[in-house]
């Protein structure tokens, strides 16, 4: 679709918005959407967008008359509670929307440590729970939780093509993995450390940090000496920035960085002395994207929140399209309230949105990607085609 084309069809949208906004207030139902989210504490960079993107998609739906359900339109109102970026906040900011008996679908977290309580309860109470933390690629399609959904790709998925490009991007030899000594680094180590192996890269060694360590000399100091050509970190931008920074005053250490994490600000101070970073850009680059659809999206994002696009944004998209597959899962199951069918619908849908997505049969999202790289003094991203 060219440029002039879909912003003559967002513009058509938003005047169609303020025509139809008033008599949807009178005859529409509602449908209330819950949201968890960590909207203060060290977590919030994550979930604040995130909220931003479900809050634009609410506006854009209601704005545009609703969606329908057996010829009845409704509108969407988000309840939300913040998480604080604590399990103990997290689970009681769950326990609040369970407590709305009006609410039969919940989105949010994309942090696993408070994520985690509030997927647990949300599956005990047989409640719809969109997710986006990294731990619930071990909850989704276990028993118990066939009402639970998580809106990224996981790790297996992501990886399968983000390694490839990474090799050839950075020309990699030799690489050692340094991540935090948790499950979630577990669990990702075996996912990438074959697929290196087999993109015919050496992983030399694999050291774990304890979680809040702020002084990595130590550690590093295990990789001096090695060969290796670059290091593999993850997964908090804090953490990632402190190896990066340190890493250059240890000296005799690796200066190509491979990311599992999800934005490129903890290289772009260091972009200079450093010979290369790639990260993983789970919904869509925002920074230097030519897709229409994006670049669209961008301007409504700028419009709504008054905020520029700065790294952590593109985490705003996480559910954005979710809520317009919601409505379309609602509409196709006739139901606003019975969420195994509504569940059953979703599963299996394909909707080209601002990201390409879908839920595979276990609730796991399948959507491209992009791969972000800083090299050379450019920052540019490869799109990974995953649908």
């Amino acid at each position: 679709m060219s440029g002039m084309r879909w912003k003559g069809l967002v513009a058509g949208v938003l005047t169609f918005a303020l025509a139809g906004s008033a008599a949807l207030a009178q005859t529409a139902g509602v449908v209330k959407l819950g949201y968890v989210g960590s909207l203060t504490g060290p977590h919030s960079g994550w979930d604040v967008p995130a909220l931003e993107g479900m809050q634009m998609a609410v506006t854009e739906i209601n704005g545009a008359g609703g969606f329908k359900v057996g010829g009845k339109a409704y509108r969407i109102e988000i309840v939300q509670e913040d998480a604080q970026s604590k399990p103990d906040a997290a689970a009681t900011a769950a326990q609040k929307l369970l407590s709305d008996e009006d609410i039969h679908v919940v989105m949010g977290v994309l942090t696993s440590v408070p994520g985690v309580p509030v997927a647990t309860q949300m599956a005990k109470a047989k409640v719809m729970y969109i997710g986006g933390f990294t731990a619930m690629d071990g909850i989704v399609g276990k028993p118990g939780n066939e009402l639970s959904f998580r809106a990224l790709d996981t790790d297996d998925t992501v990886a399968k093509g983000f390694v490839p490009v990474v090799v050839k991007e950075l020309g990699l030899k030799k690489i050692g993995i340094l991540v935090p000594n948790d499950d979630v680094s577990k669990t990702f180590v075996k996912a990438y450390q074959p697929l290196f192996n087999q993109a015919g890269v050496e992983v030399s060694m694999v050291e774990f940090f304890q979680p809040g360590t702020t002084d990595f000399a130590p550690v590093l100091r295990k990789f001096q000496g090695k060969g290796l050509d670059s290091m593999f970190i993850g997964y908090a931008d804090p953490d990632a920035e402190a190896i990066i920074r340190q890493s250059l005053e240890v000296g005799d250490l690796p200066k190509k960085f491979v990311y599992r994490g999800g934005s490129g600000a903890p290289a772009v101070k260091y972009a200079d002395k450093i010979d290369g970073f790639v990260w993983q850009i789970l919904t869509r680059d925002l920074a230097s994207s030519s897709d229409e659809k994006v670049k669209a999206w961008i301007d409504r994002y700028k419009a709504a929140t008054k905020k520029d696009i700065v790294a952590n944004t593109y985490w705003a998209l996480t559910f954005y399209d979710a809520v317009f597959m919601l409505g379309k899962a609602m509409d196709a199951a006739g139901t606003t309230t019975d969420q195994a069918a509504i569940a059953a619908k979703l599963k299996g849908m394909v909707y080209d949105g601002v990201r390409r997505m879908s839920f595979d049969k276990d609730g796991h999202a399948v959507t491209d990607v992009d791969i972000g790289i800083i090299k050379g003094g450019k920052t540019y991203s490869i799109p990974e085609k995953v649908l």
